[in-house]
């Protein structure tokens, strides 16, 4: 059966993801990703995709749908109950759905693509389409919750969570994968780095 543009453009994006997580998402040469792929045309994943930026927003966007419904259907219903100022649940709403990404082989290698993104964590707030909508929702949603801070510093403390959830992520799915000792089960895993993010969140200021 002949291979067709949709099978190019997936072989793509699973083989660039696996790369990318095991080698570096900035490391790995696009010719490497294109021999990998079985792709005789060297302009292929140009072709699909324009370049690495493009190859890297098409594996985020694979995932991100899924993640995205699940967070949806979260943030819903915490306003249905109107509990806006309930920062654990909303945090729940942001991490559990990226969490849940450590269960499947290809979810642990987005986990780990992710967290090598860190400089772009700081834009957070800039919103779609740079953001996809229910994550800037929550992230929002948390930022309004903190009590008692000025708007930067909610920033900071926002923009620290990710950096926290997304490396949290990224180690427990490589300890997965390298078959090393896991001190929690992955619900319990899951239920510490939510009371973690709270914690930090919420922590009181003490500098000047």
């Amino acid at each position: 059966m002949a291979r067709t543009a949709h099978d190019t453009r997936d072989k793509l994006i699973t083989i660039g993801q696996h790369l990318f997580a095991e080698q570096g998402v900035f490391r790995v040469p696009l010719r490497t990703v294109i021999e990998r792929a079985g792709q005789k045309n060297t302009s292929a994943l140009h072709y699909h995709f324009g370049g690495r930026e493009g190859l890297l927003n098409a594996i985020i966007e694979r995932h991100n749908d899924g993640i995205e419904d699940e967070r949806a259907e979260m943030l819903a219903r915490i306003i249905a109950d109107h509990a806006e100022h309930d920062i654990a649940e909303i945090v729940r709403a942001f991490v559990l759905p990226f969490a849940r990404k450590l269960e499947t082989e290809e979810g642990r290698e987005f986990l780990r693509v992710i967290a090598q993104l860190t400089d772009l964590f700081d834009f957070w707030d800039d919103g779609p389409p740079g953001t996809p909508l229910q994550a800037y929702t929550a992230m929002a949603m948390i930022a309004a919750a903190i009590p008692d801070q000025p708007p930067e510093v909610r920033h900071e403390r926002v923009t620290t969570m990710l950096m926290l959830v997304s490396d949290a992520l990224a180690l427990r799915a490589r300890q997965i994968v390298q078959e090393r000792q896991l001190h929690l089960s992955n619900d319990a895993f899951i239920a510490n780095l939510i009371d973690m993010s709270v914690g930090a969140l919420q922590a009181p200021s003490l500098g000047a």
